[in-house]
């Protein structure tokens, strides 16, 4: 059957829809241990969660209990209601409607991520005698789960409401005001509860790989552990700055935007910051994808705009763009050393302290700087991806595959052997 055939058409689109119903996932999420690993996981993130974001308060309350279900004010925060809440002798209670809703759905999402991880990897942990291909299995799929709950926590945001740590980074990377945020925090729980499934959708990719190619697990050395951390915080970074560009929209419509606020929220947040949350996710796949349309025209012009985004945002812009609104670290950082405007000083978006540093040294060192060795690079940014993936030799170091990769029945990738060079 070729591409173009419609019976491979619809048989593409079936695969596609089975991998979005997480097959491989719900198979182990039949074993008991799983269960109750991903139950207990659920409930603790979902218990701290609610602390952290202050639906629990906990506080010595005299009087009787009160309990009561809120209906949404004229103009009110619509999301919201219909809001339980509840005053009792040790706190109170508040469960706003899609916040609560939010926090269940990514409870059970990190709750099955962690769970499935423990299955696939206890018996490394027990040391018990399984087959190499089943240790392989889990020391990859583990990989998944970790990401997924860090890729949780650098969001920023427990659903509804955030911490105070949270809400002052999230604010600094967007330079709103604490206020403000607080005031349009509907999507936070929505991008949260994306960002989950997305990362379930990473570990079925990896499950689904190892179930069909007896490849060798990664080695756990110096390498393997320059990629984990690679991994962790480009999705660390490009998931704050998406949801970043969001709360912008909160003081700024994009239908009113000037342009040069559409190139920061277009090429500057997202191109930057989906780019690295792709790489973090899904490093197989996304190494094999760079690598292979690196020469070609849509590679070419990803790669001049991942270097025009990269420099903009990651180093400087003369005075004149800074007026549309545009400004990168030096621009910032000569702000903060009181430079005067003719270099291109621009206020930053918060106070220096801990949020600023963290803004600079993630959403704009790394993620700029992950984007630059893209466009200069492709095959020398991708090769630490491949060192969490795969013990075997990454798809010719220095080349791209030529031709679209092949799939197993069950919808795996792997690397084709003909390459032609790129770097």
């Amino acid at each position: 059957m070729t591409p173009t055939d419609p019976t491979a058409q619809i048989s593409r689109a079936r695969e596609t829809l089975r991998w979005v119903t997480l097959p491989e996932i719900r198979q182990r999420m039949r074993s008991r241990s799983a269960r109750v690993v991903a139950i207990g996981t659920a409930c603790l993130f979902a218990l701290v969660s609610m602390l952290a974001g202050e639906m629990i308060v906990l506080q010595n309350i005299s009087g009787p209990a009160v309990f009561q279900v809120l209906s949404s004010p004229p103009g009110g925060q619509w999301w919201n209601f219909p809001q339980p809440f509840a005053i009792l002798p040790w706190g109170t209670v508040a469960l706003p409607f899609l916040p609560t809703v939010c926090m269940a759905l990514v409870s059970a999402g990190v709750g099955i991520g962690v769970g499935v991880g423990f299955v696939m990897i206890a018996p490394l942990v027990r040391r018990s005698p399984t087959p190499a291909r089943p240790v392989a299995t889990g020391a990859a799929a583990g990989v998944a789960p970790a990401i997924a709950g860090l890729a949780t926590l650098g969001a920023c945001c427990c659903v509804g409401c955030v911490g105070a740590t949270g809400v002052s980074i999230v604010a600094a990377a967007s330079g709103v005001s604490i206020a403000s945020l607080y005031l349009n925090d509907w999507y936070i729980g929505l991008f949260q509860v994306g960002v989950v499934f997305v990362s379930l959708l990473a570990t079925e990719s990896i499950l689904e790989r190892v179930a069909t190619h007896a490849e060798a697990a990664p080695r756990f050395d110096a390498r393997f552990l320059a990629g984990a951390v690679l991994r962790v915080c480009l999705m660390i970074a490009g998931i704050t700055w998406s949801l970043a560009m969001l709360v912008e929209w909160g003081e700024l419509s994009p239908l009113v935007a000037p342009p040069g606020v559409i190139y920061h929220w277009t090429f500057e947040h997202q191109l930057l910051a989906l780019t690295a949350i792709a790489a973090g996710l899904f490093p197989r796949e996304f190494t094999i994808l760079i690598r292979r349309i690196a020469l070609r025209p849509v590679g070419l012009a990803l790669r001049v705009a991942l270097a025009f985004a990269a420099f903009t945002w990651g180093a400087w812009v003369p005075p004149s763009l800074t007026a549309l609104g545009l400004g990168g670290f030096l621009n910032e950082l000569f702000g903060v050393l009181g430079l005067p405007g003719a270099w291109g000083a621009i206020a930053p978006d918060s106070a220096p302290g801990a949020a600023l540093l963290f803004h600079w040294s993630f959403q704009h060192l790394l993620l700029s700087g992950f984007a630059m060795a893209l466009a200069v690079a492709p095959t020398s940014a991708t090769q630490p991806l491949w060192w969490t993936v795969s013990a075997e030799p990454s798809p010719t170091p220095g080349a791209r595959v030529r031709g679209p990769p092949y799939e197993t029945p069950t919808g795996a990738w792997a690397a084709p052997a003909e390459t032609d060079s790129v770097e």
